[in-house]
């Protein structure tokens, strides 16, 4: 039992990086159509991580293709785009933005749910790094389990990032830290660092979390406070 406990709230931490993205995503939509955008991205990233369990192991084993680096990229790349449209004034809503918000919670949501997946398997692998079937089982019970507490709290996360040009700025520098902590955690990264002997790489990820924390906060705020 503690295992699901575990599991549950794993699931439910990083989850919020997934509400963070649809936030920003659908800023600019209309109440119904970012409703939907919301719908989609909870589901979407539900499952994507039961997908991504039944193929973690075998993706991780083909080492040169670095899935950590592929995901860190991916997010960058969504966090640029979000960050200019907002900065140009280009809401989503203008220009079939719906279909534009749907694509940006996709890319996000295959991103990070390739790295949250690895903090469930952590826990339920054996001690050699197996996963049983009953293991297999506690950890699609304990994405299940969040699905509810997912669907309501993000209504009134995503409320708030849309109001509050701060939570937006934290919001995106907290998903810039995410994709730089995945891009250093990959095995070529790492190496690297430890060639150059760079012992700052946990550093590094927090102050690119702070940069694009103001940035985001400042291309968020009304123009009358600009």
């Amino acid at each position: 039992m503690s295992t699901l406990i575990q599991v549950i709230l794993i699931n439910l931490i990083v989850s919020f990086d997934n509400i963070g993205v649809i936030a920003l995503a659908a800023r600019g939509l209309s109440p119904k159509k970012a409703n939907t955008a919301r719908l989609v991205g909870i589901w979407l990233s539900l499952i994507l991580k039961f997908v991504f369990i039944l193929l973690v192991g075998y993706l991780f084993a083909i080492s040169w293709l670095h899935i950590r680096i592929i995901g860190g990229t991916m997010l960058i790349y969504v966090i640029v785009g979000m960050l200019r449209d907002t900065n140009t004034e280009k809401h989503i809503r203008q220009g079939g933005g719906f279909l534009k918000a749907i694509m940006i919670i996709i890319v996000a949501d295959v991103a990070m749910s390739l790295d949250n997946v690895i903090a469930v398997i952590s826990i339920v692998a054996d001690d050699v790094g197996n996963i049983t079937a009953q293991g297999m089982s506690i950890a699609f019970l304990g994405l299940a389990i969040s699905v509810p507490v997912l669907l309501i709290a993000s209504e009134h996360i995503i409320y708030l990032i849309n109001r509050y040009a701060i939570l937006f700025g934290l919001c995106a520098g907290y998903l810039a830290y995410i994709a730089a902590h995945m891009i250093f955690a990959d095995e070529l990264v790492v190496a690297l660092f430890d060639l150059i002997r760079f012992p700052f790489a946990f550093q590094l990820a927090v102050a690119m979390g702070a940069v694009v924390t103001y940035i985001g906060w400042r291309v968020a705020r009304p123009t009358h406070q600009a």
